[in-house]
């Protein structure tokens, strides 16, 4: 714009026209159209500036009118068009922060129903829970604890592919979905049944899945069962033994049906059980850590947390309580990552009372 102003000065002292300034104050109308219809319309009046100018020469003719008409040409529809574009910028600018300010508050919105804030006390057996969220942009870990059939206890973790807002509204839903379906069911195969029925029919199958595993405690008979939905499967609170035996089926959201199978045990006084997403199992230590240890052609991949340190932290902190063990393995992930972790760690304790 400078540069501008100073090239009309010059070619008004080049052209020796004293009207000039008077004629530029088209300027005005100028620029409000650029700022009304963008760049073009800037342009357009410059050029209706221009003409009526030209036909001003009818009523009182004067020298050099061509490059007058030239001079006001360039000058009415460069400013038309960089002031349009100026505008056209801002308020794309401005319309940009009002979307991600919309879609902040949704997330949070969100994170908060998928973290609920306070766990339900449930009978005979002790619950913690822990929620960490990632660095990076926002995941689609969640987690359920929901009252079952005859005082049971049904426990989900789940886990949507992806980051970002889109996975955070498919986790809402499937959360919404499984704490729809606990009241009146305790099957945890026939749960993420429905949950998966439920996503589909939302959504249609898509490669957007969800993994998930369910387990059902029932104080009647001091058991559980367990369903997986391509999810890992949960461990032994004390020694980190996996729940095996079933298949590990096809996560929801990929197809009609799951094809899950169904596991039962009992869970004894003082036993207990961990869920947890892949944030605690792919928790990676830091490339530079591994240079520094000497062991970076031993390990050209990024060394993962893993199955076998979680088992090593539990056997270490057998007994405890579910909250202090969920802390131990926080603090161990948290350690081997060095701080920080690249996606969401979501970890549910179950311990039966004595």
């Amino acid at each position: 714009m400078v540069a501008l102003l100073v090239g009309v000065f010059g070619l008004r002292a080049a052209v020796r026209d004293p009207v000039i300034g008077i004629g530029l104050l088209y300027v005005v109308p100028v620029i409000a159209a650029a700022v009304w219809f963008g760049p073009w319309g800037g342009v357009g009046v410059g050029v209706a500036g221009t003409g009526l100018y030209t036909l001003g020469d009818l009523v009182a003719p004067q020298d050099h009118l061509l490059s007058s008409i030239l001079l006001r040409l360039v000058v009415l529809c460069s400013v038309g068009y960089a002031f349009g574009v100026r505008v056209g910028r801002e308020r794309h600018a401005r319309s940009e922060l009002a979307h991600q300010e919309g879609e902040l508050a949704e997330l949070r919105a969100l994170r908060s129903a998928l973290v609920p804030p306070d766990v339900p006390d449930r009978p005979e057996i002790e619950l913690a829970t822990c929620f960490v969220p990632a660095q990076e942009r926002v995941a689609g870990d969640f987690f359920v604890v929901n009252e079952g059939p005859d005082d049971s206890t049904v426990v989900v973790v789940g886990d949507v592919v992806g980051k970002g807002l889109e996975a955070a509204r498919r986790a809402a839903f499937v959360r919404a979905a499984f704490a729809a379906y606990a009241p009146y069911n305790d099957d945890p195969c026939r749960l993420l049944e429905l949950a998966n029925a439920a996503l589909v029919e939302r959504a249609g199958a898509s490669d957007e899945f969800v993994t998930a595993a369910c387990v059902v405690y029932r104080p009647a008979d001091h058991s559980i069962s367990w369903a997986l939905a391509g999810h890992p499967p949960p461990m032994l609170l004390d020694d980190g033994e996996r729940l095996n035996g079933i298949s590990p089926g096809l996560p929801l959201g990929l197809d009609e049906r799951v094809e899950c199978s169904r596991a039962d045990r009992p869970l004894d006084a003082g036993d207990g059980v961990l869920l947890f997403t892949d944030g605690l199992t792919e928790a990676r230590r830091p490339f530079s850590d591994v240079v520094a240890a000497g062991r970076a052609r031993e390990r050209p991949h990024p060394e993962l947390f893993g199955s076998d340190r979680i088992a090593g932290v539990l056997a270490e902190h057998a007994g405890e309580e579910p909250g202090d063990v969920v802390r131990a393995l926080r603090t161990a992930a948290e350690r081997f990552t060095g701080g920080g972790l690249a996606d969401d760690l979501c970890m549910v304790a179950v311990r039966a009372r004595s």
